[in-house]
């Protein structure tokens, strides 16, 4: 049995669109320390777990719940039409603070610190779309980490990356994942079997592939966001 304080956990989820119901009996545990891919096929619901994660969707049964005050950053798919618009760099990342048109020094600073972070300090003037595939991911990540979050969400973050890039991103992660937990949705299984902790297969209901855990850290005690019978 394990003893560790989740941050967020989601048992026996029923959740879907209107009527159509895309997940039943769906359960996730998130720990201070995990690292989940969430794996399956396309229409199996891992869009769907996420919403509910971020709390842009409501089950229709089940409970979600959460640490308290935690901040949690999403890095949602890359969608190339949104890559015309006139942006810099750095605004793409200050975007994901609260404060959307003025911004402190502090916040400024630590937007060139992600982006130090990630080694695209001297493209911070640079329109976005500029930038390669790769590129773009690393902004589009600092701009989730803004928040500083304990739980990271990703969308299949290898998007439109070649490999090298794709090698780089998982090494940030590494980083990261040193920090903060994180939960990633990834068609390739045979790649998150060395990086992952935990994969859980994710087809309109879920299923735990693998599980094993990193070191303990500190946690925030856990209070009830949604719950219903």
């Amino acid at each position: 049995m394990d003893n560790r304080e989740p941050i967020l956990q989601m048992t026996d989820i029923t959740a879907g669109y209107e009527h159509k119901t895309v997940l039943s009996n769906a359960n996730i545990t998130v720990y201070p320390d995990s690292f989940i891919a969430l794996v399956g096929p396309n229409g199996g619901g891992k869009t769907t777990m996420i919403k509910l994660m971020l709390g842009q969707l409501t089950p229709n049964s089940g409970s979600i719940k959460t640490a308290d005050n935690i901040h949690i950053g999403y890095l949602p798919q890359i969608n190339d039409s949104d890559l015309e618009f006139p942006i810099s760099v750095l605004d793409v990342v200050l975007s994901g603070t609260k404060c959307r048109f003025r911004h402190s020094k502090e916040e400024i600073a630590y937007a060139h610190e992600l982006l130090k972070f990630v080694q695209l300090d001297e493209l911070a003037g640079r329109q976005i779309g500029q930038l390669s595939g790769g590129q773009r991911q690393r902004a589009f990540l600092c701009r989730a980490l803004m928040c500083k979050p304990q739980l990271l969400i990703l969308d299949e973050p290898s998007t439109y990356m070649d490999k090298d890039s794709t090698d780089n991103m998982y090494e940030l992660l590494s980083d990261l994942h040193k920090t903060m937990a994180i939960v990633l949705v990834s068609h390739d299984i045979d790649s998150m079997s060395h990086r992952a902790h935990t994969i859980i297969r994710v087809d309109r209901t879920t299923h735990l592939v693998s599980n094993h855990y990193s070191t303990v850290v500190p946690y925030t005690p856990i209070t009830k966001r949604y719950s219903s019978n």
